[in-house]
């Protein structure tokens, strides 16, 4: 049996000590935990895509924030379309381009959904069914603006929500009869309460 004198104990204690730590620092070196060791990381794990190695699950690189992805709010258009044009046609015109250019940032976010190999199926579900419906509303927007124009006003703009109906219209005179009128033609063709549907007169 071979005995172990003191000094030889503490040089067996100093490899090991040392192996423990260069295997640690390895694996902080890789972003990456070692089995059964609870240490922090000084840096956050990077969400990105990773080569598959034997089945690795592989992590989505973030689009946007959901937020940006859910949509563009109507106080936010309305807000743009008044610093640039308070009334009269030129405010319809501003008001549609920024709703446009608004809308056009969503669905090209939905189609990076779409488009990106790591997206989850579910997720890319999620983002197909609501390009079709930002399609549909849309088409029924434009529609909508020119059964109102075809009732005798001047302009009006249409901007359709998940949960709500913004509409504007342009005329020198808008009353209750108006308002009831307006907002009985959108409730039928959006298929929304009343209560979801507010509007706004310019002149």
């Amino acid at each position: 049996m071979i005995k172990i004198g003191d000094k030889g104990r503490v040089i067996i204690a100093l490899v090991l000590t040392f192996g423990v730590l260069a295997y640690l620092v390895q694996g902080d070196q890789q972003g990456t935990k070692p089995a059964g060791i609870d240490l922090p990381l000084e840096r956050p794990v990077q969400q990105a895509s990773q080569p598959d190695t034997g089945g690795a699950t592989k992590v989505a690189a973030p689009i946007k924030d959901q937020a940006t992805v859910s949509g563009p709010k109507a106080e936010d258009i309305l807000k743009e379309a008044s610093s640039k044009a308070e009334g009269g046609a030129a405010f319809f015109i501003e008001y549609r381009l920024e709703r446009d250019r608004q809308r056009s940032q969503q669905i090209a976010l939905l189609k990076q959904i779409i488009d990106n190999p790591n997206a989850g199926g579910e997720g890319k579900q999620e983002a197909q069914k609501r390009l079709v419906e930002l399609t549909q509303q849309m088409d029924l927007e434009m529609q909508l603006e020119k059964l109102i124009v075809a009732k005798g006003y001047k302009d009006a703009a249409v901007f359709i929500q998940p949960n709500a109906v913004n509409v504007i219209v342009m005329a020198d005179k808008f009353g209750d009869e108006d308002a009831n009128k307006i907002g009985d033609l959108v409730s039928r063709s959006t298929g929304r309460p009343r209560e979801q549907i507010s509007m706004i007169h310019k002149k």
